[in-house]
């Protein structure tokens, strides 16, 4: 036989778990070509048994099988998973060693293992027996073949074609064995918590998905986190695009030394469990902060050296788009697809856990109400190559600060008036603008009432155009639809959130109050416009649960411009007041009955 080629059954692949303590044997000592009686190969590099059996000798000549080095990351190309094999009998002074070249399929992981120029002998059996657990079996049950072609060094171009079958007829922990790969069972198993759980604090939080085996492949992970647990993106610099590219091209081990991604960029770590059997093979990787990503503002980016044992099959980068809600700024978390193949090998993914552990970074809520991070995780299903046969498991894990009772709640809101003292006198058009300054540490703010003094009044008429609610979702709100201007300071950004004051359609009696708060994320803040005992009253129904050092809203003056007319003249009297109600996200109130409204232009009337 000159050449033999073993074309592995469809799902058979190598398995990760196996590498756990394995080395490799390096050409040299192996010594193949070299008369010697025995080669070097490491212990740990031995993975079988050989045994030869030739007609012409008095024994059969016996060995072992070991892992050869790795000389390309390239799964097809036959030099990235290599076998030795060494059979040899010192009674006849015979020491014959093969080089065997698995080709691994990119894709799909199946396998086809080749010993080409095989030397000119005659036997009756080869027999390599693979004692370690370098292969999983396929992933459905009923029967799976084996197939070849042995090709003489008398008839080159031809082959023989021989073939054999094994049975499958149970999967890992017991169940109905499945037959199809649509029909494989998918419950995987999904853990969101914080170590801290006191509200308003800041924690690592803790994310692990564990998949049992035998079970189909991990590929999605779409999850909505809770109300108000946010992440402290001040002072953390994006990975950026260039760093993360560059990482999906690079060998494993020299990530590891020289991480694509700065440690500025990192919030966290990355651990996955792989291969089939008792004992997966743990991998460690980084998580990173990274930008835009899929129409997302934000996303997590996951670069895990595939690093095992002898084996480096380069970086596995996989990003984590972040879309935040602009009402509730609640995030969900969507990724890419999960490779369940890389390099070659099939990875049977048993847990992957992300540990968000930088400091200060992730917040809790500040309202202690039950909630839960939820959604669905999908499968490989029929096919784990084409996303339309993914199946879909959905998934929750209850979430529920503590102690937000403790917390304190003490905002301040300061209003005034602008535009001159001809602004001041009845039937006049002035500017408003409203300072809302809260403590660090408080209770977040969840509800927002004002009630203007009845000295004051809207002015329907000045409502020109409006922003349809759709308009206002695509960023296509006419200028005309341009009421006023808000900006918002928050420790959680480097920079304030500013954007225009809308009037939105609605459906309640007046068009809704819209501040369109734009930046590193998009923060939308809706208030409902009413009259109250014949005050203009303004109410913020559902404030997002995360910590505000400053709002500052200006609305626009002016006879054209201006919804806000005087119904008197605003210097007479004793000064103007607004009411004031305040409501935390813990529950804690704050009432102000005299709210002083400073009109700047009753000065320059003395």
């Amino acid at each position: 036989m000159r050449d033999a080629t073993i074309v592995m059954p469809a799902g058979m692949g190598l398995n990760p778990a196996a590498a756990s303590g394995l080395a490799s044997c390096t050409d040299a000592q192996f010594a193949k070509g070299v008369r010697v009686e025995s080669n070097s190969c490491p212990a740990a590099s031995r993975i079988g048994s050989a045994e030869v059996d030739s007609p012409p000798l008095h024994v059969p000549l016996q060995g072992d099988v070991y892992i050869g080095e790795q000389l390309s990351r390239d799964p097809t190309s036959g030099q990235e998973y290599r076998i030795f094999v060494e059979a040899h009998s010192a009674e006849e002074g015979i020491f014959a060693r093969l080089i065997g070249n698995v080709f691994a399929d990119p894709q799909t992981g199946n396998l086809k293992a080749a010993f080409f120029e095989n030397p000119q002998v005659p036997f009756e059996t080869v027999t390599l027996a693979l004692e370690r657990q370098v292969l999983t079996s396929p992933p459905v049950c009923g029967s799976h073949t084996t197939t070849t072609a042995l090709e003489p060094w008398a008839r080159p171009g031809t082959a023989a074609t021989p073939s054999s079958s094994f049975a499958l007829s149970s999967i890992p922990g017991g169940g109905a064995c499945p037959t199809t790969m649509a029909d494989r069972p998918f419950a995987p198993g999904y853990t969101a918590k914080s170590d801290n759980t006191q509200g308003g604090a800041y924690s690592p939080f803790r994310v692990r998905i564990a998949r049992p085996d035998g079970q189909q492949e991990l590929k999605v992970v779409d999850v909505t986190l809770p109300e108000g647990l946010t992440g402290k993106l001040a002072g953390i610099p994006y990975c950026s695009e260039g760093a993360l590219t560059a990482a999906a091209g690079t060998a494993g081990k020299a990530e590891q030394a020289n991480p694509s991604c700065t440690a500025a960029s990192q919030i966290g770590n990355a651990t996955t469990r792989a291969g089939t059997g008792s004992e997966p093979i743990l991998i460690s990787g980084k998580a990173y902060l990274a930008g835009p990503y899929k129409g997302a503002p934000l996303s997590l980016a996951v670069v895990t050296p595939a690093v095992a044992g002898p084996f480096d099959l380069g970086t596995v980068v996989v990003r984590v788009a972040l879309f935040v809600d602009p009402k509730t700024t609640q995030v969900k978390a969507v990724s890419d697809v999960i490779p369940d193949v890389f390099g070659g090998a099939k990875l049977d993914l048993r847990t992957i856990d992300v540990d968000v552990d930088r400091q200060r970074f992730m917040r809790n809520p500040t309202d202690c109400s039950p909630f839960a991070t939820s959604g669905t995780i999908k499968g490989g299903g029929a096919d784990p190559t084409n996303p339309a046969t993914f199946s879909s498991y959905a998934v929750s894990a209850p979430f529920q600060a503590t102690n937000c009772g403790k917390l304190g709640f003490r905002p301040k809101l300061f209003t005034r008036l602008f535009g001159g003292a001809k602004s001041t006198f009845r039937g006049q058009h002035p500017k408003f603008r409203a300072v809302l300054e809260a403590r660090e540490g408080d209770a977040n703010i969840g509800r927002n009432a004002l009630v203007l003094p009845h000295s004051l009044f809207l002015d329907q008429g000045n409502i020109r155009t409006v922003c349809t609610r759709p308009q206002l979702a695509s960023r296509t709100c006419p200028k005309a639809a341009i009421y006023g201007h808000a900006k918002a300071k928050t420790p959680l950004l480097d920079n304030p959130l500013k954007g225009p004051v809308y009037m939105v359609s609605s459906d309640n009696q007046l068009p809704d109050l819209v501040a369109d708060l734009r930046g590193q994320v998009n923060v939308q803040l809706s208030g409902v416009i009413s009259s109250k005992r014949g005050g203009l009253k303004t109410v913020f129904r559902a404030g997002p649960d995360v910590p505000v050092k400053k709002f500052i809203l200006w609305m626009k003056g002016g006879r054209k411009q201006g919804l806000i007319v005087n119904s008197t003249d605003l210097c007479r009297g004793k000064g103007q007041f607004s009411f004031m109600n305040m409501k935390a996200q813990n529950g804690k109130q704050v009432k102000t009955k005299r709210l002083r409204l400073k009109v700047d232009g009753c000065k320059k009337r003395r």
